[in-house]
């Protein structure tokens, strides 16, 4: 059968059409991963964008000078996978095939409009409610993880989309992600880890002077703990020994912390060994000793430092520890007495 010119070009006009949406609907074949199963690009593609952790953001970079949210997608499938992804957001948001956000797994991407109606930014799915992008706005910026429970993500959320092949091992995905997120942890960034840890400090504790006392310094504190850490809070138990320079005693407060990455209440029992005195200019006030009493207090925390497989903060609390008098109550000495600064370091390692 002969096909006339006019008909031919039709048809083939026609193919070309119908290509373009079977292009978009699977954006890269298991043919094209270059060997690799959809499970290993994907645990490919969130390795590469890992190691741009902490880059500065930088409108159109695409190199650890600075990078925008289109310019790191872009980076991490081309060096993780060798593929040329459209550059920006939108180019992006309209080549990947378009998914229920219930069917997200690790590797996949997500879309946002944060300004106008277009979708305006994006970032790579690690997992468990996490995405790395690149930010350009909020109290922290450039390469970072967040959570899509965060308020102005949930409000600014278009789309979930996907650009590998669906892995038939996403729980080994999941797993996989889950590690290098808390190996690459953020506390500062607002990461939410998730799981238990365990952790150490020490610090100097001030607040001791007042009358009769010859400097501000108060004495050492030691700080161990044991906890469960959810998307944006923790729970642990804390043992807070410390020795008062100021009341020539020992203190050892058994406290439970509940709070974020960068402020947290705690309160407990305290048990004061020895008898604590001032020696005041009209003579020696004496509280009780060898007695369970109340320590309570709040903690701030600076921005964390990730070592290994933990995140090294440094902190401040400031806490009330409470003595009772022998001879009645007087308030003259009692703020010194009772308020305690400390400021120090603390190690957290997560399981």
């Amino acid at each position: 059968m002969i096909i006339k010119k006019r008909e031919r070009y039709f048809f083939c006009f026609s193919l070309f059409l119908i290509g373009i949406p079977l292009f978009a609907a699977i954006p890269i074949q298991d043919g094209a991963l270059r060997g690799a199963s959809a499970t290993e690009a994907r645990q490919k593609l969130l390795q590469a964008a890992r190691v741009y952790l902490g880059t500065p953001y930088r409108y159109a970079g695409v190199d650890r000078r600075g990078m925008d949210c289109s310019g790191f997608a872009y980076t991490s499938f081309r060096d993780s996978l060798g593929q040329t992804i459209p550059r920006t957001a939108e180019g992006i948001y309209n080549w990947a095939e378009k998914i229920p956000a219930s069917e997200l797994q690790p590797g996949d991407l997500v879309f946002f409009v944060t300004v106008g109606s277009a979708v305006s930014h994006l970032g790579i799915y690690t997992g468990s409610g996490v995405f790395i992008h690149a930010a350009s706005e909020g109290p922290n910026t450039g390469v970072i993880y967040s959570h899509m429970s965060e308020p102005y993500w949930q409000r600014t959320f278009k789309s979930a989309g996907r650009a590998l092949p669906r892995s038939g091992d996403a729980e080994s995905v999941i797993a996989s992600a889950e590690r290098n997120t808390r190996l690459s942890g953020s506390l500062g960034s607002g990461l939410a880890e998730s799981g238990y840890f365990v952790g150490f400090g020490a610090s100097w504790n001030w607040f001791g002077k007042g009358e009769g006392f010859p400097s501000a310094f108060r004495g050492v504190s030691l700080l161990a703990s044991a906890g469960y850490k959810w998307q944006r809070y923790s729970l642990d138990m804390e043992l807070r020994p410390h020795f008062d320079v100021s009341l020539n005693v020992f203190r050892l407060p058994f406290t439970l912390s509940l709070g974020t990455d960068t402020f947290r209440v705690f309160a407990g029992p305290a048990y004061t060994f020895g008898t604590p005195y001032f020696q005041l200019k009209d003579g020696l006030r004496l509280y009780e000793g060898d007695i369970w009493l109340l320590e309570a207090g709040a903690s701030a925390a600076l921005p964390t430092i990730t070592i290994g497989r933990g995140a090294l903060i440094p902190y401040a609390d400031l806490a009330w520890q409470s003595y009772r008098h022998k001879d009645g109550f007087k308030a003259r000495p009692d703020l010194a007495a009772n308020l305690r600064l400390s400021t120090g370091l603390r190690y957290n390692w997560y399981f």
